[in-house]
């Protein structure tokens, strides 16, 4: 009897072992996988990050070649707008000093009406020698400086302003800004050339002579 106990409890023992060992051997393989899972997450994660970094180093290139390209063309309009504002400028302050055409059809129209009221005026015995002076020269005269100041106020107020927003920027060029001052300088001496013709400054306005006097009476 005690045998057959002996042999029945080696029997048992002998059971529960690979049960024990098919545990442990199960336990093993799931640990096994989720190393191997979490690996492969971790390859996966660091792959995904090199490629986006590869990306981003791929693109950083060319966006910054947009972004100077962007500037670049941003400064050649900005250059090219101040550059023929600057010759605006040059050339009104340079027509402020030789006159223009239009000024000079200005002054043929107030001739003409010069002419005009002083033969209508004729036959009623009005319109004397400084009226006729006047017309013919004085109001020809006095609109021609007019339109010349006209001119040049524009010159000098264009070349001004231009001058000021691009006198502290480097990507300006030079030109421009010695086209820009020239201009208000040439507006300048515009002005007073054209104040000093309005205000007769230069040449005094022509005048009759005074007539001769009569023998004294007797």
């Amino acid at each position: 009897m005690a045998t057959e106990t002996t042999k029945t409890d080696k029997t048992e023992e002998t059971a529960a072992t690979p049960a024990e060992t098919g545990t442990d051997n199960t336990d093993t393989t799931d640990n096994a996988e989720k190393k191997a899972t979490g690996n492969a997450e971790e390859t996966a994660a660091g792959t995904a990050e090199t490629r986006t970094e590869i990306l981003q180093d791929d693109a950083s290139p060319d966006e910054v070649h947009v972004e100077e390209t962007v500037v670049a063309t941003d400064v050649r309009r900005s250059g090219t707008g101040a550059g023929a504002g600057a010759v605006v400028s040059a050339a009104l302050g340079l027509a402020s000093l030789t006159g223009t055409s239009l000024s000079e059809m200005l002054r043929d129209r107030k001739q003409l009406i010069g002419q005009i009221e002083s033969s209508a005026q004729a036959p009623q015995g009005g319109g004397g020698g400084a009226d006729q002076i006047n017309a013919l020269y004085g109001a020809p005269w006095h609109a021609t400086a007019l339109l010349n100041g006209i001119f040049a106020l524009i010159a000098v107020l264009v070349g001004g302003v231009l001058f000021a927003l691009v006198a502290k920027r480097a990507e300006t060029a030079s030109w421009v800004k010695s086209v820009a001052l020239g201009g208000v300088v040439l507006g300048v001496i515009g002005l007073a050339v054209a104040g000093g013709m309005y205000f007769d400054l230069f040449a005094a306005a022509p005048e009759m002579p005074s007539a001769p006097a009569g023998p004294p009476a007797q």
